[in-house]
């Protein structure tokens, strides 16, 4: 049986992932969390299918299915936490090919599930399902979708401080089409809509994961800047008006705050050096945005994320939010973010993912270690979302990364 990765259960839709797995997670999430349990998802054609195996599970227990229908992933967590519900699920790949799927899972207060909740709900999905006397029923939430625009527009700079931008959003066909042209609307802005549902096929050649065509749409329409999401709308990255593309790095420069920005392994050095520059502490966690989470509610830090674009705020919503993200970061001028981004160093970062077994990761160890030797930062890890080891080297000389890189490429493929 699956069990929870670094976001998740995920994996091929109906090969990796099916109705067994949906239904024995909703049927667990009542006995662990409580009767009440929200459901919602992104645009997939599997979604329907998981969801309706979702509910299965949670009446079955008798449990309440609360559902949501179409929405991100932060206007699940933002419901479950505002209407007093038990948990939900999100079923979603997130930024995964449309023929994925996947589920995630967060408890009362619309934060990913503790780690104490996390073993005792897998430690239940192997089992046989609880199949309660009576069983439960299912409420439909009609207006979930104003509901989510409502929470993103409490938690960003008020008033329509965006009247006479120009701001394009991709919305990657996904969970948020429709929904976040209407925020910017509310803040005031022109917004032209690009993977905005109409039949396109979720994160194919749109949004957060291939930003080109919003770059060419920023230029084209001489836009303030551009706002591009990922399929559930829970990462974001920015587009500036001169066609830069900004990812989490960048957006926790332009929003960092207080004494401590939490990233992770991967967040690139120059950020932590730019920020001590700026008197402020980059602390690192392992990669996932629960981790972040985690070392935010320990620090008291305001601000923390991932440079994929995850980026969460002590005072915005209880998951990440890509529009939340890039909307603060955008803020109180989008024309301004490239003085606003010329303190921020990069080093050079080269990233690779190799399709081989895990354990074949501790046969870099020497090359790791020398190239550490050499001033390089090296991660070599199993990605938590996808089948692949991922490899990264940084080093100020492009060169030494590339090489480093190369090096543990073939030390892995053999």
């Amino acid at each position: 049986m699956s069990t929870f990765g670094t976001d998740g259960i995920r994996g091929r839709a109906n090969v990796d992932i099916g109705p067994q797995i949906a239904m024995a997670l909703g049927n667990a999430l009542v006995a662990v969390l409580g009767p009440r349990i929200a459901v919602a998802r992104d645009t997939r054609p599997s979604g329907p299918m998981l969801v309706a195996a979702t509910i299965a599970g949670i009446t079955t227990a008798g449990g309440e299915a609360v559902d949501l229908g179409v929405l991100p992933t932060s206007g699940l967590s933002a419901l479950v936490a505002r209407l007093g519900l038990s948990g939900g699920v999100m079923v979603t790949a997130s930024h995964n090919p449309p023929a994925d799927n996947g589920l995630k899972a967060v408890g009362s207060t619309g934060a990913k599930l503790t780690e104490a909740e996390r073993r005792s709900v897998e430690a239940r999905l192997g089992g046989a399902l609880d199949h309660a006397a009576i069983p439960g029923g299912v409420t439909v939430v009609t207006d979930a979708g104003e509901r989510y625009v409502a929470a993103v527009l409490d938690v960003v700079p008020r008033g329509r401080w965006l009247l006479g931008h120009t701001v394009a959003i991709d919305s990657a066909n996904g969970a948020a089409a429709g929904l976040a042209g209407r925020v910017l609307v509310a803040l005031g802005a022109r917004v032209i809509t690009l993977g905005d549902g109409a039949g396109g096929a979720i994160n194919v050649g749109c949004g957060a994961m291939a930003p080109d065509a919003l770059v060419a749409t920023v230029a084209a329409h001489e836009a303030s800047a551009g706002i591009a999401l990922d399929g559930d709308g829970d990462r974001g990255v920015l587009v500036t008006a001169e066609g830069a593309v900004l990812d989490g790095d960048a957006l926790l420069w332009l929003c960092a705050e207080g004494e401590v920005v939490v990233g992770t392994i991967m967040s690139n050095g120059g950020l932590e050096a730019g920020l001590a520059a700026r008197g402020i502490e980059l602390l690192r966690t392992p990669v996932g945005d629960a981790h972040v989470a985690a070392a935010m509610r320990e620090t008291g830090a305001a601000v923390g994320g991932e440079p994929s674009g995850h980026v969460l705020f002590a005072d915005g919503l209880p998951t990440a939010d890509g529009l939340v993200a890039t909307l603060r970061a955008l803020h109180p001028d989008p024309r301004g973010l490239a003085a606003r981004l010329s303190g921020l160093p990069r080093f050079a970062q080269l990233n690779l993912a190799v399709k081989i077994a895990p354990a074949r990761i501790p046969v870099t160890d020497s090359i790791a270690s020398a190239l550490r030797s050499d001033g390089a930062r090296v991660v070599v890890r199993a990605s938590g979302t996808e089948p692949v080891v991922r490899l990264m080297v940084e080093h100020a000389d492009p060169e030494v990364a590339r090489v480093g890189l190369e090096q543990l490429r073939s030390a892995l493929i053999g």
